[in-house]
């Protein structure tokens, strides 16, 4: 079974921040030795990728503070959070625990002997690519919760909580990122509820931007 709330989790977090969550990610890979990255995006924890992400960071979050920015910040990254959503959810997505039955057949035997040698099975192909959009449109979603009551924020109170709305979603990446690299069952039961109450409404919004886009 795999442990799908870890490329879930970093992918929604990516939606409120692009490059922390596969920072994260590529520190726990390259020098806490959590995780293995998938193969394919290996370059994450090169040093080059590493010092990128560390300025794109430090970016986001004094961005995200100033007024007027932080809107034309997230404009900028309404398909950059999707983007980096699928990346680190495909990226995060190389542990596969396969269950091996008790039975003596030979599949039974070749998957123990497999699991035995490596422990890993790294998703390929079509599960790497659903995978990727999972990531991707969790990103989607929680980018548009994010845009929304940031903009709410802005007509309501003219910007004057828009910085401790900021703190409180950083404060809510480094929950998620740390329920997703440590306790992903518990993340994957929040995404299942976040989907069931929010889900809907989110949904909506994007209908509603769709249908005045094509009446334009």
């Amino acid at each position: 079974m795999m442990e799908i709330g870890t490329p879930l989790g970093l992918g929604f977090a990516s939606g409120i921040n692009a490059y922390f969550p596969l920072l994260s990610f590529a520190i726990s890979a390259r020098w806490l030795h959590l995780y293995k990255v998938n193969p394919t995006f290996a370059f994450i924890t090169s040093n080059w990728c590493i010092i990128a992400l560390v300025i794109l960071t430090i970016l986001d979050f004094v961005a995200d503070k100033i007024p007027v920015v932080d809107h034309a910040w997230d404009a900028t990254h309404t398909f950059v959070r999707p983007l980096a959503g699928a990346l680190v959810a495909a990226a995060s997505s190389n542990r596969v625990i396969i269950p091996i039955g008790t039975g003596s057949s030979i599949s039974s035997h070749l998957l123990s002997a497999a699991s035995a040698a490596t422990g890993v099975i790294h998703i390929t192909g079509g599960g790497l690519l659903v995978l990727a959009l999972l990531g991707g449109v969790l990103a989607a979603m929680s980018h548009t919760a994010k845009a929304t009551t940031r903009l709410a924020s802005t007509i309501t109170t003219a910007g004057l909580l828009n910085v401790i709305l900021s703190i409180g979603e950083d404060i809510l990446v480094c929950i998620v990122i740390l329920l997703s690299l440590f306790v992903p069952a518990i993340m994957l039961i929040l995404l299942v509820l976040f989907l069931l109450f929010f889900g809907p409404r989110i949904f909506r919004a994007w209908s509603r931007r769709s249908s005045s886009a094509g009446r334009l």
